[in-house]
């Protein structure tokens, strides 16, 4: 247990000082939404003149399937009028939602993180020999599994900035963790589940169960770390 506390760890510590180095290379994160707030021009030809003429792209090219089909041009929330068409306005009002999810999201983050050690905390008091917790490491699974939904949303559904660049940035690095943490959070409670159900595993599974717990609740404090500090 030792050992492998020590490899979380060293995981924890090695992602914190490459996101310190991300930061040091003056690398915006979208978290700043300040940086999205100018629009991007694109010149185009006027229909009756020959010099170009100014236009504001009110979206960003790269936006991914989900935005496109919410907030798009076209998007559901458009056609149906949950929010105003596309004008510079609109896309203003949006930029104003979109900060307000995010802080939203990673005040959620907190709160989860939290939430998320307390279920670790409970269940090794289980596997010590204290099974008077189960019911305490159940209430704050179900708790971190509610909590963990509700943030991860926020962000999804947030409207898209103005602006996505895609360098490096500290938020690619949450980004990419959220993957590692969204399969934690899958596969941690199916492990439980077989240790509840199947009594003659139960050591093994524990012990698998344990792991997956542990990792998953590193990569999202790690995922955290990055884009606070």
């Amino acid at each position: 247990m030792k050992t492998f506390s020590t490899a979380l760890a060293a995981i924890i510590v090695g992602v914190i000082i490459f996101a310190a180095y991300v930061n040091a290379q003056e690398i915006p994160s979208q978290f700043d939404l300040a940086t999205n707030l100018a629009p991007l021009h694109e010149e185009s030809p006027g229909p009756d003149s020959l010099h170009p003429v100014q236009r504001s792209r009110l979206l960003p090219p790269n936006m991914s399937i989900m935005e496109n089909g919410l907030w798009g041009e076209d998007g559901f929330l458009r056609k149906t009028g949950i929010v105003g068409p596309l004008t510079p306005q609109e896309r203003k009002n949006e930029l104003s939602l979109r900060r307000t999810m995010l802080t939203a999201h990673q005040v959620g983050g907190f709160v989860t993180l939290g939430l998320m050690w307390s279920a670790a905390y409970f269940g090794q008091q289980i596997i010590d020999g204290h099974p008077e917790f189960r019911r305490n490491h159940q209430y704050a699974v179900t708790a971190t599994i509610i909590s963990y939904s509700a943030t991860g949303m926020l962000a999804i559904l947030s409207p898209p900035p103005l602006i996505r660049r895609d360098e490096m940035s500290t938020t690619t690095i949450h980004k990419t963790l959220a993957w590692v943490h969204v399969a934690g959070m899958i596969l941690t409670p199916i492990l439980g589940g077989m240790v509840m159900h199947r009594r003659s595993t139960n050591v093994q599974m524990e012990h698998f169960h344990q792991i997956s717990g542990y990792a998953t609740t590193a990569v999202f404090t790690a995922s955290m770390i990055v884009v606070t500090f």
